[in-house]
């Protein structure tokens, strides 16, 4: 009977220490990012300044993995797009695979975090409040910047959609559809191709 209780004395007291020794960890990143939300400042040089041998080259950023695969590596690609754009870079933007598919609703939904927002608007010298709260409104600033933006909407056909394939996304109707034969010539036209 004692060796039961001493068990269940010995369980306790490794679940609370394990517990309190991770909740503290989370507690004190969280205070941590709390405190960068309200405090983050830095300068940077501008794009245009670090990013000089761009200027006037033509840059395509081809997205191919979806948020619901990967949603770092999309939302990595709108930076730099963005700093391309400030660079002076002739940019296209090419949807393609599963990165299509969250033109529909996916970006839209998906904000943009606060901290993530600090550091973009600091890089891009750009004021705070002008910074959009999701990645469809991010993909709208893009091309209000001047990015041409196409999507290989052949993805539809696959997903039952056909009747959409020669349509720009309701959400945003400036981008173009691209066919196979697009995506080529996108990629050939370039100077530079980045992926993501």
């Amino acid at each position: 009977m004692r060796t039961w209780k001493v068990m269940l004395i010995v369980a306790a007291v490794l679940i609370l220490g394990v517990g309190g020794y991770f909740g503290y960890r989370f507690a004190a990143k969280l205070a941590k990012w709390r405190h960068l939300d309200r405090t983050y400042s830095e300068e940077f040089p501008s794009p245009a300044e670090l990013a000089s041998a761009v200027k006037g080259k033509h840059v395509l950023f081809h997205f191919k993995t979806g948020l619901k695969q990967d949603d770092s590596q999309i939302c990595v690609g709108f930076n730099t797009v963005f700093a391309a754009l400030e660079a002076g870079a002739d940019v296209t933007v090419l949807f393609d695979a599963g990165a299509t598919l969250d033109l529909d609703s996916n970006l839209a939904s998906t904000g943009v975090p606060e901290r993530l927002k600090k550091v973009i608007a600091s890089q891009m010298h750009l004021p705070l409040d002008e910074m959009p709260d999701d990645y469809g409104a991010y993909l709208d600033l893009l091309h209000k910047r001047g990015a041409r933006v196409y999507a290989n909407t052949a993805m539809l056909i696959v997903t039952g959609e056909a009747d959409k394939v020669k349509q720009s996304p309701p959400r945003h109707p400036y981008v173009i559809p691209a066919t196979y034969a697009d995506v080529v010539r996108l990629s050939a036209e370039a100077d530079t191709v980045l992926v993501y």
